[in-house]
């Protein structure tokens, strides 16, 4: 068995990172804005950022589950979330803005779906 707690507070921080970055990507309309100004450069770093955050937050879940839990959920591309994170991680320089405006589009809002019914999940 794993510890509920920290498998909530983990994604507790994802769930606060996708809506920080929603937040902040408001101004984007396209993965060329990131681009335009220094402040929407800081946008995309700020995003990124927290892209690492939640990669490494369900690279630890996973970790502590033993990838049961996730396995539950396959409508998400798990491998690919850890995948991102090394990316970040390991190779800043490559971090695309078209793959992090399409992730920020079309990615997060049904990642955020999935790990609040894992919460939820949990919390009974």
């Amino acid at each position: 068995m794993f510890d509920k707690r920290r498998v909530l507070d983990r994604c507790d921080q994802i769930v606060e990172s996708i809506d920080l970055i929603m937040q902040w990507s408001k101004p984007i309309l396209s993965p060329d804005d990131f681009l335009l100004s220094p402040e929407h450069v800081l946008i995309f770093d700020g995003c990124v950022m927290r892209l690492q955050i939640i990669g490494e937050n369900i690279k630890k879940i996973d970790e502590c589950t033993n990838g049961e839990l996730f396995s539950e959920y396959p409508e998400i591309p798990w491998r690919k979330v850890i995948a991102l994170r090394n990316i970040i991680s390991h190779e800043y320089a490559n971090v695309d803005e078209e793959i992090i405006f399409a992730v920020i589009r079309q990615s997060l809002p049904p990642l955020r779906t999935v790990v609040l019914k894992i919460s939820n999940m949990l919390q009974i």
